[in-house]
């Protein structure tokens, strides 16, 4: 819980219709640089903030990998997240799963079952496994339309784990990559308020782009409204500094709501 008198900050954002650059409205920065600026004026670093969103989708980092891509595609996504500093954990696993489908494709050709069954069959263990997919995506230039070529190259050259037997240009990942254009992490820790599990941060910010959010605040039943709760449970993580950043022309609102509360609140 908040230990001294910081006011909640309240951040009018314009939000963006897809994708996850959303803009502090008075400044027109990232919502998130804005908001490591007025922590720092706290003397809160940006190490120790936090940014949660209910969904995912809201959150500031890399593109997330799309459904039903092809392979080079997905390859071209997992090479992003491990040059990204800040990559989540998660993004990391899904990157070196990608990687291995790849490989596995090239030098495991007509094998049956997925990367699991051919990991047994050879009497490959998983550490092995995803350094070798972590140091080949690592090691791949940056995508580009005409990245397919080189990448194929990379994968001949590449030293094979046992067992490996290449035929031809089996397992070739064909076509050009749709190479989307990625934000950097931010440097500050993201989740969304699902996966906190009570962790705490002595900044957060919680991003709800959603309209109608104050009157939710105001007027909904926290023992009914599970929205409502999880938004609770958001902002009782900040051990010093809690802000939220809504829609800009809802920022006055809450910020009413909040002096009606007695709460000390500043919109910035």
């Amino acid at each position: 819980m908040r230990d001294d008198d910081i006011p909640v900050l309240v951040l009018p954002t314009r939000y963006a219709d897809s994708g996850s650059r959303h803009l502090h409205a008075p400044t027109g920065a990232g919502i998130v640089d804005a908001f490591r600026t007025l922590a720092q004026e706290y003397a809160v670093p940006a190490k120790d903030c936090l940014v949660t969103a209910h969904k995912y989708a809201t959150l500031p980092g890399i593109t997330r990998e799309k459904t039903n891509t092809n392979a080079i595609t997905s390859l071209a996504w997992a090479r992003t997240v491990t040059h990204t500093p800040g990559a989540s954990g998660d993004d990391l696993a899904r990157a070196c799963a990608v990687a291995v489908r790849v490989l596995f494709g090239y030098w495991y050709p007509g094998e049956p079952g997925g990367p699991d069954r051919i990991m047994a069959d050879h009497r490959l263990s998983a550490g092995q496994v995803n350094r070798t997919a972590f140091a080949f995506l690592h090691s791949l230039p940056a995508p580009h339309r005409k990245w397919g070529p080189q990448v194929w190259q990379a994968m001949k050259a590449w030293p094979a784990l046992p067992g490996a037997a290449p035929q031809g240009g089996k397992g070739r990942p064909a076509g050009r990559p749709t190479v989307s254009r990625l934000q950097a992490a931010t440097g500050i820790r993201t989740n969304i308020v699902h996966q906190l599990k009570g962790d705490e941060a002595d900044g957060v910010l919680l991003l709800l782009p959603d309209a109608r959010s104050v009157q939710r605040w105001a007027t909904a039943d926290p023992a009914t409204d599970e929205v409502l709760r999880i938004w609770y449970v958001a902002v009782t993580r900040a051990r010093r500094l809690a802000a939220v950043a809504l829609p800009d022309e809802e920022s006055d609102q809450l910020a009413r709501l909040l002096t009606e509360r007695q709460v000390p609140v500043r919109v910035a």
